[in-house]
């Protein structure tokens, strides 16, 4: 059997639902992270922005290329872009809250109806508002839309700053696929992102359990919910939403790297990881009716964490008040010294983004050891009621502005579907 995270295939159904979103949900909660990060290293927003442009340009067109396999996507139409879009966690359900429009093949259009994003940025003034919708947001797209048609190309009806200052949707914009076009190539880091062990991963899914959609080879469906796929399918999109945040990371490191060097640009994906960790570890415990701690509790959030790595079995073993984690990787290099993002540090004996993962859940939690040697890293922690909880890491704090963290999901069937 593919060596992978199971944890998924093993959930009730409603807890299957709430976990796919809070992981497709992490996709927002990485550069709330990241970017403080950046600023504190460079002290210029305009590199802020670069990073964000590479690191989203160098991950989306690969991990929208597995998307579209594991989902049987086929064409090179305006469907199959929204499709796509509808499974990037760049777009998280309900937090940017999307309303599609089909026309044809060559053209289509989409809106936000709460973009959750600019809700963070619009009260840092006008420049930061210009700096996430027009500055990041034009390359972006285009290269998301990349990886199903080199021609496509997303542009604005309307976009903030707002006018007037309550304007609804928040945005409105086109996609247009013209063979007049000149087609748009791989960005600088993509070839990069996409030779890493990370992006081969294979993603196995589980025999099927119930009913519901296995694929999106139908006709592209501007009501698209998660609670349309089967348990089993799922399962699989939430590992590939895990996979989108890893190339996400690997990607911000590379693009960092090349400004700051090595060393602070791991030092920023380390507080980046630690604080992730943090938030999706508590809204994880949240979704999953945990919060309350425990060692249980711990291992069940790990079990399912978009920190640990994909591509690894995880065996998670709860004896009292200890919880053991081995993981075993797909395939060798994996979990090596070099590779980027959060598994070149956790290779390097780093766990502090599992210590963190683990402290959300309950900050109780402590990391006693972690060994890393041959494609396999194990871990163990105590989560004992008689210890000071841990205070938030310091990146965590930083994140105190965003409307990520606390941001509450509609989990009804209307919303989600079953």
């Amino acid at each position: 059997m593919t060596k992978q995270c199971t944890a998924f295939d093993e959930l009730p159904r409603e807890s299957l639902l709430r976990a796919t979103l809070e992981t497709m949900h992490v996709g927002h909660l990485i550069d709330r992270a990241l970017m403080p990060q950046v600023f504190l290293a460079t002290r210029d927003v305009n590199v802020v922005d670069q990073v964000a442009i590479d690191e989203w340009m160098g991950a989306s067109p690969v991990y929208t290329g597995r998307m579209r396999s594991l989902m049987k996507i086929a064409g090179d139409g305006v469907p199959a872009i929204v499709k796509a879009l509808q499974l990037d966690c760049g777009f998280p359900h309900q937090y940017m809250d999307v309303g599609w429009k089909l026309i044809d093949e060559a053209h289509g259009e989409f809106f936000l109806l709460h973009c959750g994003a600019l809700m963070d940025v619009e009260p840092h003034g006008e420049s930061r508002v210009i700096g996430m919708c027009h500055t990041i947001e034009d390359p972006t797209f285009d290269a998301t839309a990349y990886a199903t048609n080199p021609r496509a190309r997303i542009r604005p009806i309307h976009r903030p700053p707002r006018t007037p200052k309550d304007r609804h949707p928040h945005c409105h914009w086109t996609i247009a696929i013209d063979p007049a076009n000149e087609p748009v190539g791989p960005a600088k880091n993509t070839r990069a992102v996409a030779a890493l062990p990370l992006a081969q991963l294979e993603n196995a899914r589980a025999p099927e359990r119930d009913t519901g959609w296995v694929d999106y080879a139908r006709p592209a469906e501007p009501g698209f919910k998660l609670g349309h796929l089967s348990s089993a399918t799922l399962a699989a999109v939430a590992r590939e939403f895990q996979v989108q945040v890893n190339l996400l990371a690997c990607s911000a490191e590379i693009a960092l790297t090349e400004r700051v060097g090595e060393a602070k640009a791991r030092e920023a994906l380390t507080a980046q990881w630690a604080a992730v960790g943090w938030h999706a570890g508590a809204r994880l415990a949240r979704a999953l009716g945990v919060a309350g701690g425990g060692a249980r509790a711990v291992a069940q959030v790990l079990g399912l964490h978009a920190a640990l790595p994909p591509g690894c079995a995880r065996a998670i073993t709860v004896d009292g008040e200890r919880v053991r984690i081995a993981l075993e990787a797909q395939r060798g290099d994996l979990l090596d010294a070099a590779h980027p993002g959060w598994l070149g540090l956790l290779a390097r004996g780093n766990a502090s983004g599992i210590e963190a993962a683990a402290q959300g859940a309950d900050p109780r939690a402590r990391l006693l050891g972690v060994e890393v040697r041959a494609g396999r890293a194990s871990a163990e922690l105590s989560v004992s009621a008689g210890t000071e909880p841990a205070k938030p890491p310091v990146g965590a704090k930083l994140m105190s502005f965003s409307t990520t963290i606390g941001f509450t999901f509609d989990t009804s069937e209307a919303r989600l579907g079953r």
